[in-house]
Formats: structure tokens, sequence, C-alpha cells
């Protein structure tokens, strides 16, 4: 199932990556990754797919210090 999250991170390189490497371990696929910065913060928009339940990575991404804020959007599968 595909889900869309919008993050709000602090403006660190390094805070980019731990946030990619927590999706990556939690077997959740990239789709779609869109990044906006500004002098405080990274404003990021991605999209994911796995078939596992979506609150094993937000309840990981919530616990990363440089993590702001995330917030979840499900996005409807499209039919075959």
């Amino acid at each position: 199932m595909k889900h869309r999250l919008t993050l709000h991170l602090a403006n660190q390189s390094v805070a980019v990556e731990r946030f990619l490497r927590v999706a990556r371990h939690r077997g959740f696929k990239l789709t779609a990754l869109e990044l906006a910065s500004s002098e405080e913060h990274y404003a990021i928009n991605m999209t994911v797919d796995s078939d596992k339940p979506i609150y094993l990575l937000t309840q990981q991404l919530n616990k990363l210090v440089d993590v702001q804020s995330v917030t979840l959007q499900q996005l409807q599968q499209q039919a075959i």
C-alpha cells in the first residue's frame, strides 16, 4: 500500500540520511521524494510503498531527534 508522508526535519544533511536509513531498514520502498529547505528546517514530501503497516515507519521516524513532525496521508491503490 502506498502512503504519503510529510516530514519537517532539522536543517542538517545528516538528518536526511537518518530518516532515509530508517525507511530502508523498516522495509519501505521510496517511490517519490520532494525536498525543500529553509534556514530552520527541511520540508520533505515522500511516498513509500510496502505491505507492512505504516505505523512501523512513523513510530521510528518520530523517535529521531532531528524530526520535528511527521504527517501521514494514505493514498488510494489503483485497481488493475
